[in-house]
């Protein structure tokens, strides 16, 4: 895949490892007690070889401990993208930070409906003092956005239990013009989020189709390079790079064999 301008949590530590992923694709690592589960998969499950095609991501990610413990707190996160692919956002609706940083999911709705890119659930462990963690559960939606005049990809998470919080993680965009991968998306989670709590588990799908000047499109596209002769392909789907407090980074590649429509 080819993403010459920008691509799709918390979400999107998976997100990015979706936006390329031929089927469904599962992986799991751990490292220094934390281990990050990640599921994936991209419909439809075959591409053309000549031409990019709408697609839709779908994407499940869990950090959790062996032991049971709460996990350490997700600082930081960097994905990198193979460049095999388009991530499409001209003519596309755009929002604004402060349309969406204190709203509840159905504001944030009335506000930025136009510009959604994906949807789906979060749990997490609210952590207040001298109480045992707090387990709740709330709504995950993705915009596509601008800020500074720079494409970005505002991640939004509200829950009303125990109380009303709203939360934005914020991805910048940056293209990468030589190497396998195209894009990078890196993002630093807010330091209001960390003594709230720990978001654990993810569910999102990632889709958009919209017209133009009157012509289809779609924010998310992918091909299969596969030689002519032949039905699938080898990629380096993904490289996503996890930065845990108190705890060494976890890098995750992702790498598996497209196929082609016939």
């Amino acid at each position: 895949m080819r993403v010459p301008r920008r691509a799709g949590a918390l979400a999107l530590s998976a997100l990015a490892i979706a936006a390329i992923a031929a089927v469904a694709q599962a992986a799991v690592i751990q490292r220094d007690g934390v281990r990050l589960t990640v599921l994936s998969q991209v419909m439809p499950a075959k591409l053309p070889r000549d031409h990019l095609a709408p697609i839709a991501v779908f994407v499940s990610g869990h950090v959790d401990t062996p032991s049971g413990a709460l996990p350490p707190q997700l600082k930081r996160m960097t994905i990198k993208v193979n460049r095999r692919g388009l991530l499409q956002d001209e003519g596309l609706p755009t929002c604004t930070l402060n349309e969406v940083k204190t709203a509840s999911s159905d504001r944030a709705l009335e506000q930025c409906g136009d510009a959604l890119v994906g949807s789906g659930r979060f749990w997490a462990s609210i952590v207040l003092p001298d109480q045992r963690p707090f387990p709740t559960r709330g709504r995950l939606l993705v915009f596509n956005g601008r800020r500074g005049g720079q494409p970005v990809v505002f991640s939004h998470i509200y829950t009303a239990s125990p109380f009303p919080t709203s939360f934005v993680i914020i991805f910048a965009i940056k293209h990468l013009a030589h190497g396998r991968y195209g894009t990078e998306l890196s993002a630093s989670l807010p330091q209001t989020l960390g003594s709230w709590g720990v978001v654990d588990r993810i569910k999102l799908t990632l889709k958009r189709k919209y017209h133009y000047h009157g012509q289809p499109r779609s924010y998310f596209n992918a091909s299969c390079p596969a030689p002519k002769g032949t039905d699938a392909a080898p990629v380096s789907l993904a490289e996503a790079s996890f930065y845990f407090a108190q705890s060494k980074p976890i890098s995750l590649r992702v790498n598996k064999s497209c196929r082609v429509a016939n």
